[in-house]
């Protein structure tokens, strides 16, 4: 039973509690003769009946006595008052790091700091023969003082004489071979194959907790115990600076080396590792010369050796500008430098490729504000291009002299170019929608045309030739024409299902195609005999022999995290060809930034919410307009539902796996939703909005559902599945007696985002049946009654005024209202923007990111950012000089 406050042991006094473990309690405690605070770590009643963990608790004594180092948790005193055991230890104040950790990474420096103390305090523990081995971030204490290293319940002595005794005995019983103690997570792959455990397994936690106070997350996951033994044992960590850019190459190569999988190819000694930590903190960092001494192949290599080399990689990625270029010196360095757009530059256009550098490596153009952006590497800042000024830009891209830049109009829909020196934009092809554009060295231009294939023009403009055809159903992008003009390389795919999309070799002179990589998408050959693609967010490359149009290896990924067009496939990078040079926008976490709830008024007038800034997506507002459903994402997303005139949340669901894309029914008594609790797919679910009763279960399909509207009678759900032959599809679900799923449009292009007008006559939507989304509407149910198109400039997210005489929708401009009238048949008006961007959901696709109040003057808007964080999260561009040195040191080619 936990100890009451004013209870002695002795001339303790308990004063409160501080935590518990499956080792001991520990309070809080005054000693009364000193009148000096102290920690007391009691060993409760039913530990205190098993001799072994008893005896664990006294060793735990005898360790820390003998362990006297500033950063070890200091022991005054080991006793036992009327039959209870206890140590005395030294009070500290501050936070474990644990509980820092749930606040995200540290900072650099301070992530160092403390890293140096724990291998300084590992040091002296291991010198005197302790073993910890259950190093981390919650035996770790964070003081005013540095860090502190607590808990040695578990730790092993090595013996240092005879040991013969009874006592002896039980501590090997303890600590004999094939025994498992410690916590899974920052275990060993010895611990935990149950071998014998020494100093190094503790280098192997510390390794761990290392990259989780770099990264802000673990090194090994998995959702189960055995998934995450299975990784421990099997895989490894993603490089320390894919996941944070600016950390030292010497800190990933420390890391790396401390997770090596076999303990003889760890750090030897903690002294070793804190030697070589010193030297990363001095700016000594760690570097190996890919030319220093020869190297063999990598799969030749030891796999210590691999996992080094695989970290000196963090960063990378590729879209070439020209196929020539005069390779980097073999001992040029490689260097990093991170670009961060001022707050007033907000990207845009998420779904288009939106960043480039000239072929010697000299400026990067990026998309921003509408329009684009030139910065000189040798510059401190950035420069609006003149001639893209409210062009809503996207897909730049430059010539083989780095003279022009090319790039897609939105507004006018045009595929156009202009000089860096400046002048108006040159029109070289119009109407088109470029999925991905490339300038070869005989100055043509081949981009993706959706509905045609790969289309050619000349630098100069003019009309394009088709140069490849490709089934209606499919959408060929990222083209480029591979050396010698006689194939072309591309993209074979889906819209938005980019993961399965086919990299394509097609010779011209026969129209032979020859899928080269299946999964994937933006592919790009490189001088250096290699193809580099994305998958997902992840840049992987592989050797490919031009002249036999084929790959001659097995992909390598190369780094994580890199953002990637949602509409396009293209993953956000580019390669200075000549000079080696690398750009590419990281993923920028829009999927899981905080934001905050605002209304806004239709004079833009703000007025935030007092939900607390999270990760919210898909508000809801009941039909009165007294409560918001919306999807809140931490770990995993849940529902919650927010009382405006109480001001209070109520969390809704309780999952494991993602829940979103909450709907209201009518009376406000129930929400639909979409979940994956139940499987690898997401179905669509039903609760009572107040919590009580079962959730239940709508649906069963192999398919992905999304959730939009439910009509004013409350009997019938709209709703889209994804689907392998025909992509994003409306389907009606019927909420009453049976639920039966009739389709409703189902076409070759994508149907999304369908809401019902207040009377449930008509149906508004998003389709990219033109290239690109743009607003529909359609009579209800009877969809085959007419059809208009509302958006003129494209155009996402539709929402009924509550009177259903107004249409809204999204435009990277902010949102969009026009009149509509249906009495005697349909009519509407012009679109006008009625509430200016940036807020979230303007930028992108995806399901409706705002909704309208009952009144129609107020609109409830997410707003990236919030009193807790920094007003939004700074936009950066990450560029790496000489990096085919490290892709070619890490994918070897024959």
């Amino acid at each position: 039973m936990p100890l009451e406050r004013g209870t002695r042991l002795g001339p303790y006094q308990i004063e409160s509690p501080i935590g518990a473990g499956g080792m001991g309690e520990v309070y809080k405690a005054t000693d009364t003769r000193l009148e000096r605070t102290v920690a007391i770590k009691v060993l409760p009643a039913h530990v205190a009946s098993d001799p072994e963990r008893k005896q664990r608790f006294e060793r735990e004594a005898k360790v820390i006595s003998g362990l006297n180092h500033p950063h070890i948790c200091t022991l005054y005193e080991f006793d036992n008052h009327e039959g209870t055991d206890f140590l005395v230890m030294e009070y500290l104040e501050g936070e474990t790091l644990a509980d820092r950790l749930r606040k995200g990474a540290l900072p650099l420096d301070q992530a160092l700091k403390y890293a140096i103390e724990i291998a300084d305090a590992l040091d002296k523990a291991h010198r005197q023969g302790v073993t910890h081995r259950d190093l981390k971030p919650a035996n770790i204490m964070l003081t005013k003082a540095g860090a502190k290293l607590l808990d040695f319940g578990l730790a092993k002595l090595k013996p240092t004489g005879p040991q013969s005794d009874a006592s002896t005995k039980l501590a090997d019983a303890l600590t004999e071979q094939g025994t498992i103690l410690g916590t899974f997570q920052y275990m060993a792959p010895e611990q935990l194959e149950g071998k014998e455990a020494d100093a190094r397994s503790d280098i192997w936690a510390f390794g761990c907790v290392v990259y989780e106070m770099i990264t802000g997350r673990k090194a090994f996951e998995g959702k189960t115990q055995a998934s995450l033994i299975g990784a421990i044992l099997h895989k490894e960590p993603t490089a320390l600076s894919s996941v944070e850019p600016l950390s030292p190459p010497g800190l990933d190569y420390v890391a790396q080396t401390c997770l090596a999988k076999d303990a003889d190819d760890r750090w030897q000694s903690s002294g070793d590792l804190l030697r070589e930590l010193k030297r990363v903190q001095a700016g000594g960092a760690i570097s190996i010369s890919a030319t220093a001494i020869p190297q063999p192949a990598l799969w030749q290599r030891p796999i210590p050796a691999v996992l080094a080399a695989l970290l000196l990689v963090a960063l990378g990625g590729l879209a070439v500008s020209s196929l020539t270029r005069s390779a980097p010196a073999p001992s040029a360095p490689i260097t990093r430098m991170l670009i961060v757009l001022p707050q007033a530059q907000v990207q845009t256009n998420a779904g288009w490729r939106g960043v480039a550098i000239s072929p010697r490596g000299t400026h990067v153009v990026y998309v921003a504000n509408r329009q684009l952006y030139l910065r000189a590497l040798d510059d401190l800042e950035a420069q609006p291009l003149p001639g893209t000024e409210g062009s809503d830009a996207a897909t730049p891209f430059f010539s083989p002299d780095g003279q022009w830049v090319g790039f897609f109009s939105q507004v006018d829909r045009a595929l156009k170019k202009v000089a860096l020196s400046g002048g108006a934009a040159v029109t070289l092809t119009a109407p088109v929608i470029p999925y991905g554009a490339s300038w070869g060295a005989d100055d043509t231009i081949v981009f993706g045309q959706p509905g045609q294939g790969i289309l050619r023009v000349a630098g100069a403009g003019g009309t394009p030739e088709v140069l490849v055809s490709v089934e209606s159903t499919r959408i060929a992008h990222q083209p480029q024409v591979l050396p010698g003009g006689e194939a072309v390389l591309y993209t074979l795919g889906t819209p938005r299902l980019w993961v399965e999309a086919e990299i394509v070799v097609e010779q011209l002179a026969t129209g032979e195609r020859t899928v080269v990589i299946e999964g994937g998408s933006d592919a790009r050959y490189l001088p250096t005999g290699h193809l580099v693609y994305a998958l997902g967010e992840t840049l992987l490359a592989v050797p490919f022999d031009v002249e036999r149009l084929t790959v001659t290896g097995s992909p390598v990924p190369l780094v994580e995290g890199v953002s990637l067009a949602n509409i396009t496939g293209a993953a956000n990078m580019d390669i200075a060809a000549q000079t080696g040079a690398l750009v590419y926008l990281p993923r920028d976490g829009s999927s899981t930034e905080v934001k905050t709830l605002v209304w806004v008024d239709r004079d833009g007038t703000e007025e935030p919410l007092a939900a607390p800034p999270l990760n919210y997506l898909y508000p809801r507002l009941s039909r009165d307009g007294t409560r918001v459903a919306i999807s809140a994402n931490d770990e995993g997303a849940d529902i919650w539902v927010w009382n405006l005139t109480r001001e209070a949340p109520t969390r809704l669901t309780f999952a494991v796996e993602s829940d979103s894309y909450p709907v209201w029914t009518p009376d406000g008594q129930r929400i639909v939703f979409g979940s994956m609790r139940e499987g690898n797919v997401r179905n669509l679910y039903l609760r009572a909005s107040d919590g009580t009763g079962e959730v239940e279960r709508l649906t069963e399909s192999p398919n992905f559902q999304y959730s939009y509207s439910i009509s004013p009678d409350g009997t019938r759900l709209v709703f889209t599945e994804v689907s392998p032959d025909t992509q994003r599809d409306l389907h009606v679900l019927a909420l009453d007696g049976e639920r039966r799923v009739d389709p409703l449009i189902v076409t070759e292009y994508n149907e999304v985002n369908g809401e019902l007008s207040p009377d449930g006559q008509w149906l508004a939507y998003d389709s990219d049946a033109s290239g690109q989304y743009e607003i529909y509407v359609q009579p209800f149910p009877d969809v085959d009654d007419g059809k208009w198109q509302i958006s003129t400039t494209g155009g996402t997210k539709p929402l009924w005024g509550p009177e259903g005489n107004e249409l809204f929708y999204m435009t990277i401009a902010g949102v969009m209202a026009v009149t509509i009238e249906t009495a005697g048949g349909f009519a509407m008006g012009t679109p006008s923007l009625i509430v200016e961007g940036p807020y979230f959901g303007t930028q992108s696709s995806g399901g409706r990111t705002y909704d309208v109040a009952p009144d129609g003057q107020q609109f409830l808007m997410l707003k990236r950012g919030g009193e807790t964080e920094d007003a939004m999260a700074e936009a950066q561009i990450i560029v790496v000089q000489n990096w085919f040195t490290e892709l070619e040191r890490l994918v070897p080619t024959p």
